[in-house]
């Protein structure tokens, strides 16, 4: 039998679920970088500079929340959490956008 198509909305979904779901950092903090919102100091800070121009990220705001969380280990998945987030978001504008086009020349 066939696998069934799955959609990129599926993906995402299922990628979404996975970071909030499994991992040794706070789900509440993996969350918040994953949705961009307001988190506790230092985090907020790296979280919104990978979400806006992460090649701007300096040592000293991974070694921050390296230090808070407590292990590179918690680190690296916030890290990852506001990075999936920031892309997240940006593959559903282009999606909107390309679905506004399609609309737009119909």
């Amino acid at each position: 039998m066939a696998q069934e198509a799955r959609s990129h909305q599926d993906y995402a979904a299922a990628l979404r679920a996975h970071v909030v779901e499994t991992g040794t950092a706070a789900t509440e903090l993996r969350l918040l970088a994953l949705d961009g919102k307001v988190a506790p100091a230092p985090y907020s800070e790296l979280i919104q500079q990978i979400r806006h121009d992460s090649s701007r990220v300096t040592d000293a705001q991974v070694a921050a929340v390296r230090d808070a969380a407590g292990s590179e280990k918690d680190a690296f998945e916030l890290v990852l959490a506001a990075a999936i987030g920031a892309g997240l978001e940006r593959w559903e504008a282009a999606v909107n956008a390309i679905r506004e086009a399609d609309d737009a020349s119909s």
